[in-house]
């Protein structure tokens, strides 16, 4: 487990564990904790300073979060369905491919977001 994870209140352990399975929406996280949706914001706020989650965006600036822990969970690209909104995760970049972005630019590289768009399986089927 992360060392970030070792001084988390109960709320934001909680949240973090349930993180570290699926990335998931304020939403998806409050219906499943049962606490109101100002704690949600108020421990996903303090998770994301302490560097634990990650905030990912849709296209319609809807947020979703993942754990942001380099060795359980390195960088990946995301993909976002067009018809429902779900982003789901996607196969990690290598280690290799991430130091060759850095190596050919004069950046110092501290985040990357990949994100692709299109229709989910699930919604594929539906139509």
């Amino acid at each position: 487990m992360c060392e970030k994870l070792l001084n988390l209140r109960k709320t934001e352990f909680l949240i973090a564990k349930l993180l570290s399975k699926n990335i998931m929406s304020a939403k998806e996280l409050q219906e499943i904790l049962k606490v109101d949706k100002a704690t949600i914001y108020r421990n996903l706020k303090h998770l994301i300073k302490k560097e634990v989650i990650r905030e990912i965006k849709n296209n319609e600036g809807t947020s979703f979060y993942e754990i942001a822990c380099n060795i359980h969970n390195p960088i990946h690209p995301h993909f976002e369905c067009v018809v429902c909104k779900k982003i789901y995760c996607l196969k990690p970049l290598s280690a290799e491919d991430t130091l060759n972005l850095s190596k050919y630019s004069n950046f110092e590289i501290s985040q990357i977001e990949i994100k692709f768009s299109g229709i989910c399986n699930k919604c594929k089927g539906e139509k």
